[in-house]
């Protein structure tokens, strides 16, 4: 589960009756300033975007109410599972005690398949325009040849969309189903009770829908490197000139293939000898040759022994001589993809 996130100060709020947001004006969030709870919660940068999304799926002073007696239910873990437990439940007359830690949306919505999906319908486009020609479609300026990519652009726009989807997913969207939603770290404290932010959830049933984070591989050297999972990688702002893959999952081609269109130099680096392991050779095949189409090179069979940054004279040599891919397939001991089709 996702570590534990210090529970914001609620008691100004409650004092007060203002509500405060993660607007510049909220200097901090309880003792902590507001840029590093952010950053902590993997949200970044704190443009209008991230603060709307945060006022949703993480608002500051948000108030628990009041327990009672006894719950039907109680849900922990604010992702897609627990957010329609705790609204069907709910909605069907139980009584629902929702509690989220994290980010309500869980990775669908802030780390998953919205940022993702928004990506791929730029890299898309940008695919398009550049085989405008195909099509009888002329481009002014030189033609597709000089159709290009802003990438902080791009990044905006996933998280003004993000941003915009997020009320479906938000503490005010779960709580008008009819749930107690309460923002905190739930604990077992007995086989019925749940203990949040002091308060003990007597219930009948629990459903326990906390997800997962990224499980880093034990690689030397891999602490040392600016590396990203699915959790920091829509916090860039900025395109990385070259990028490496490790795995080939559905999260990693996907990406693979959004940065490649962009422009970075993709590779892939698996342990398998192709694309798929467990799946249709022809499925992986044809998926293998898309892939490749757009740019994303592979590096199959391979058993990495550390990982470095390169230097940037010696980058900027082996990107001249065009070595780099031999070399890190030498040092992985990659064998060669299999042919396409």
């Amino acid at each position: 589960p996702p570590p534990s996130i210090p529970v914001p100060d609620v008691t100004m709020a409650q004092e007060t009756g203002q509500k405060r947001s993660w607007e510049p004006s909220t200097a901090s969030v309880g003792d902590e300033p507001r840029d590093v709870v952010a950053r902590r919660l993997d949200v970044w940068p704190l443009d209008e975007h991230n603060q709307r999304l945060l006022d949703l799926v993480r608002p500051i002073g948000w108030q628990d109410p009041a327990p009672l007696p006894l719950y039907d239910l109680v849900v922990i873990g604010a992702g897609a599972g627990g957010l329609v437990s705790a609204k069907q439940s709910a909605r069907r007359g139980a009584k629902v005690a929702f509690i989220s830690d994290h980010l309500a949306g869980g990775d669908c919505l802030n780390v998953g398949c919205v940022p993702s999906k928004a990506l791929l319908r730029c890299a898309r486009a940008l695919r398009e325009a550049r085989r405008a020609g195909e099509f009888g479609v002329r481009l002014p300026g030189g033609g597709a040849a000089h159709v290009s990519i802003d990438f902080p652009a791009v990044m905006l726009r996933m998280r003004r969309l993000r941003a915009a989807i997020a009320p479906a997913d938000s503490h005010e969207a779960t709580a008008a189903a009819g749930a107690h939603v309460f923002q905190g770290r739930g604990r077992f404290a007995s086989a019925d009770t749940v203990t949040v932010n002091g308060a003990t959830l007597r219930f009948r049933k629990a459903i326990i829908a906390t997800g997962g984070r990224a499980a880093l591989p034990p690689l030397p050297g891999l602490a040392e490197v600016p590396y990203l999972t699915n959790a920091t990688l829509f916090n860039l702002t900025a395109l990385p000139p070259r990028m490496a893959i490790i795995g080939g999952g559905a999260v990693g081609l996907e990406m693979a293939q959004a940065f490649a269109c962009f422009g970075a130099k993709v590779t892939v680096v698996l342990r398998s000898h192709r694309l798929l392991p467990h799946g249709d050779e022809r499925a992986a095949a044809a998926l293998h040759a898309a892939l490749k189409r757009d740019g994303v090179e592979f590096i199959f069979g391979a058993h990495i022994n550390s990982v470095s940054v390169i230097p940037k004279t010696a980058a900027a040599a082996e990107a001249a001589a065009g070595t780099w891919g031999e070399a890190a397939a030498g040092e992985a001991g990659a064998l060669p993809p299999p042919p396409l089709p």
